[in-house]
């Protein structure tokens, strides 16, 4: 496993993903922030690698040499040192390896029984050179990846190398490896392109996507300008929205009253019974109320942190009126 190849200031075909708001894991603001922040000398957050991301370099090779060798692939190579990079937009790719295939791949019994499945068409044609992407994952095994995992970064691989079929392999809880083939997809890959240019055209100002949560906009916009005046939210059309958290906190408070009012009646039934059981409509549940035990710790001396200032998670709403 060679380290990230992609320069750090624009769209990497493995965070392609993100910017089409496919990824569980980071938005397209993550990504705007990141290559920006990298753009513009600021250091970058670290990575710590986990055990299940070790082992996902470890066995990288023998999945790619698993994969090569049900497809009956040729000049394979699983070393590559350098990016590869589209040319007409600011797009790069690293690639986990490439095989040479012979034959056109019909999907079928014939194939599945060597877990190989077409995804985006019955056959593949996987004559000339192909790019072989490998993922480990703890998932239940699918009839076809999640975008997130392979397949939206194949295609941003294949429009940097210009290759015309890539396959994904991924191995499934250590146990069931599978195959998954693609032709290069046109349309698809003009979304990406048509996503990567509007990217390199926001990030200017930067113009930031819509907030895909409220985690999401305390990551945009971290900070406050001391200096801008008091926004009127009836002419900036945010009073939609005031009304809604307005609605939701109340229909919050009804609902943790509700829920305390609940608890503390079956607390007064249970009394000392750690446990009891009841019907509500046709499902049965069983309720408990378990001991539960703390082991000693030792005193900890909290060490010195130095002032700072950061953006609140939450807002505070205070009634002008009353």
């Amino acid at each position: 496993m060679v380290g990230k190849l992609t320069p750090n200031d624009i769209v990497s075909a493995s965070r392609v993903p993100a910017l089409l708001n496919a990824s569980p894991y980071e938005t397209p603001n993550d990504v705007m922030k990141s290559c920006n922040a990298a753009r513009d000398g600021q250091p970058l957050p670290g990575i710590d690698q986990n055990e299940a991301m070790a082992w996902g370099d470890t066995l990288e090779p023998v999945i790619l040499a698993e994969a090569s060798k049900r497809l009956g692939l040729k000049h394979t190579r699983f070393d590559y040192q350098k990016a590869f990079f589209h040319g007409d937009i600011s797009l790069a790719a690293s690639l986990d390896g490439t095989g040479c295939g012979f034959e056109v791949v019909e999907d079928g019994p014939d194939w599945h029984s060597k877990n190989v499945y077409c995804v985006n068409g019955t056959s593949v044609d996987i004559c000339g050179p192909g790019v072989l992407e490998a993922k480990n994952t703890g998932s239940q095994p699918e009839l076809a990846p999640a975008p997130f995992r392979g397949p939206l970064q194949l295609q941003a691989q294949l429009m940097c190398t210009k290759f015309t079929w890539g396959a994904v392999c991924v191995l499934y809880r250590g146990t069931e490896l599978r195959i998954f083939l693609y032709q290069a997809d046109p349309v698809l890959q003009k979304k990406i392109a048509d996503a990567v240019k509007d990217f390199e055209l926001r990030r200017l100002g930067p113009d930031w996507y819509p907030a895909m949560s409220s985690a999401d906009a305390n990551n945009i916009y971290d900070n406050v300008d001391d200096g801008a005046d008091e926004i009127d939210l009836d002419a900036a059309g945010g009073n939609e929205f005031l009304a809604e958290l307005l609605e939701g906190k109340k229909m919050k408070q009804a609902a943790e009253e509700r829920i305390e009012y609940a608890e503390a009646g079956l607390k007064d039934v249970l009394g000392v019974h750690e446990s009891g059981f009841g019907t509500v409509g046709n499902q049965h549940f069983k309720v408990l109320w378990k001991m539960r035990n703390y082991s000693a710790q030792p005193e900890k001396v909290v060490p010195a942190k130095p002032a700072r200032k950061v953006r609140q998670n939450t807002l505070t709403l205070k009634a002008l009126d009353q």
